[in-house]
């Protein structure tokens, strides 16, 4: 059995449906991302896995005698405690002997960097170093599995590298990780990613069996007039999508375009933009999402 295999879980709150028919394993050994915007459902899938709560229907199983570590998306230590005070209290509060959990406290402040800060309030950390000791915390009674929730919400870019970094160690180190993000990128340091849209699981597997199983042409556009260009595109009989990308445009095929949309897409717009400002693109995570999340209002429409 995988470490965790939930089946067919769903969650209710009064006429609130969060999870629908949730179908996920994460196996011993890996780091599994879930991926989705606020409201997807990806913290109440946790709550469950942590046990705080029961699915609606449905099953959630989980590995005999299993421990885990979970990081809360909101920083749940004693901000009046120094940090070597918070690590002793968890110490003593999972009955870690105490010359234990100290040795274990120095290796993990190393570990994350802290060490030269131990008697500093929880309180009088930065976002990025609160989450660095939060995943001490949680590592000090050694867990099969570490649960974080959006760990990285509301931190600076350098300190999300850094915290990527740490746990991309971690799992090459043997530690069993479950993360839920909302942003893409940081997917790219899972073994395996699932999609999690309006409580519904859309896309699930390696990056490489996601991003294979996309299945449309994609053209990237580059134009100062994004707007104008983005009008005439969504006109063209074989594409269905036209999307806003930063300071470009993607154009999406639908699933029976005939090949050579890009020459057809450069047609259309012949004149305004040159030939080499319109080129085929592959496809990324975000692409991948927005294709699913978007088949997935139309069904339930």
């Amino acid at each position: 059995m995988a470490m965790i295999q939930a089946r067919g879980v769903t969650r209710k709150f009064d006429k609130v449906t969060a999870l629908r028919g949730i179908d996920l394993d994460v196996a011993r050994g890996e780091m599994f991302a879930l991926i989705g915007p606020d409201g997807a459902g990806k913290t109440t899938f946790f709550r469950i896995v942590a046990g705080l709560l029961k699915p609606t229907t449905g099953t959630l199983q989980r590995e005999p005698n299993l421990t885990f570590g979970l990081v809360p998306q909101r920083f749940g230590l004693y901000q009046d405690m120094s940090i070597d005070e918070n690590l002793t209290f968890r110490g003593d509060l999972y009955s870690v002997p105490r010359d234990t959990a100290k040795k274990r406290a120095t290796e993990l402040l190393d570990l994350v960097g802290l060490g030269k800060f131990r008697d500093r309030l929880a309180g009088a950390l930065s976002g990025g170093m609160k989450q660095k000791l939060a995943l001490a915390s949680a590592l000090l009674t050694r867990p099969d599995l570490l649960l974080l929730d959006e760990p990285t919400t509301g931190v600076d870019p350098l300190s999300r590298r850094e915290f990527w970094k740490l746990l991309h160690q971690l799992h090459h180190d043997g530690l069993t990780i479950l993360v839920s993000t909302p942003y893409m990128d940081e997917a790219e340091y899972a073994s395996r990613i699932g999609f999690l849209h309006q409580g519904k699981l859309v896309a699930l597997g390696t990056r490489e069996e996601i991003l294979n199983g996309y299945g449309r042409q994609l053209i990237e556009v580059r134009t100062s007039d994004r707007m104008a260009v983005r009008a005439r595109l969504a006109q063209l009989p074989d594409v269905d999508d036209v999307s806003l990308f930063g300071t470009v445009l993607h154009v999406r095929g639908k699933a029976d375009a005939p090949a050579g949309l890009v020459d057809r897409v450069r047609q259309t717009i012949d004149g305004n933009i040159k030939a080499e400002d319109v080129f085929t693109l592959t496809p990324s995570l975000e692409d991948v999402f927005v294709l699913e999340s978007g088949d997935d209002e139309e069904e339930a429409a």
